[in-house]
């Protein structure tokens, strides 16, 4: 995940920073877990996840005979999960993990796979070949061959029943979104969500995209089919409070970042840009708060030693 970012002039000599901020490989101290069901409620044993941030992660995991699965070493952020199994659907989930998150504040992922021969898909030559392309699409996402992936699971939809076209459509749309192909992503993000209006990964991803891309009224628009509990998103809070520093409308963006941390009390990521917000707006204490909780929070992050200096500043004032 990254987002740009201007930063104001805050009167330091030597203090004006860099304008693109990027997230720093995968590797942390955070862990996921889920559990992976059919569509009757039963555990799926053997499915295979993957889970990946910016197109890089871990070796993926299998569940067991529950259907549970966790995975440990991974950086706090945004991250993709992929769940497939031959004779399902692929479903793909994004997920923010909070590195510092313990016990019961950590996300557990629920997944329901939709058997392949559901609603529609049969043991003709069709519905076999249909089954053949959403196994290779899921061989070609796990080389990162995004392209390729799209290619193949596109060729599989027409055999799809609605149900599952529609998760296909999420997955597609998600891989267009990974090679900056905003247009065609939402797109197929408003092909699936005419299938199923009610598909949540469809109208995150969706509320997602259209926030990056400046236009937060629609964004809003579909976070609000969200269910309740699911629609204070702190990634795209994050976002607009960015958007609003560059617009040097600093108490607004104090108040979007302020929303995204009740999301995720402990993102470090958040502090460090509230942090930037309340210097430029001259609120020089809670500035200085926010950068000592950054450190905090994650002493080895490669802006501690930025946040170390402002705070000292700050606190010289």
């Amino acid at each position: 995940m990254s987002y740009r970012i201007r930063i104001a002039t805050v009167g330091i000599a030597g203090l004006l920073l860099a304008s693109v901020l990027s997230a720093q490989g995968w590797a942390g101290r955070g862990r996921l877990s889920g559990t992976v069901e059919d569509s009757e409620g039963k555990s799926v044993q053997g499915a295979t996840v993957k889970l990946t941030m910016d197109g890089a992660g871990p070796d993926e995991v299998q569940t067991d005979r529950r259907g549970r699965w966790a995975k440990g070493g991974l950086r706090s952020g945004d991250w993709v999960v992929l769940v497939s199994k031959t004779g399902f659907v692929p479903t793909e989930h994004a997920v923010t993990i909070n590195e510092y998150a313990t016990g019961a504040d950590r996300p557990v992922l629920k997944t329901q796979l939709r058997v392949a021969e559901a609603g529609g898909l049969t043991d003709d030559a069709s519905s076999q070949a249909a089954r053949e392309l959403l196994e290779q699409g899921n061989g070609l996402l796990a080389v990162e061959d995004f392209e390729g992936a799209i290619e193949v699971f596109s060729e599989a939809l027409p055999s799809l029943p609605d149900g599952a076209k529609a998760s296909v459509l999420v997955i597609i749309a998600q891989n267009h979104a990974r090679l900056d192909r905003d247009d065609e992503a939402i797109a197929d993000l408003e092909k699936a969500l005419a299938l199923a209006p009610d598909n949540v990964d469809a109208l995150r991803l969706m509320s997602r995209r259209l926030a990056a891309l400046g236009r937060s009224e629609e964004a809003q628009q579909y976070l609000a089919r969200l269910p309740e509990d699911l629609r204070a998103d702190p990634e795209i809070l994050l976002r607009e409070g960015v958007d609003l520093y560059n617009q040097n409308d600093f108490e607004g963006a104090v108040e979007k970042l302020t929303a995204a941390i009740e999301g995720e009390p402990e993102w470090p990521d958040a502090y460090y840009y509230r942090g930037l917000a309340r210097m430029a707006a001259t609120q020089n204490e809670a500035a200085a708060e926010d950068f000592r909780k950054l450190i905090e929070l994650a002493p080895d992050d490669p802006r501690a030693e930025e946040a170390k200096q402002f705070a000292e500043y700050l606190e010289s004032l």
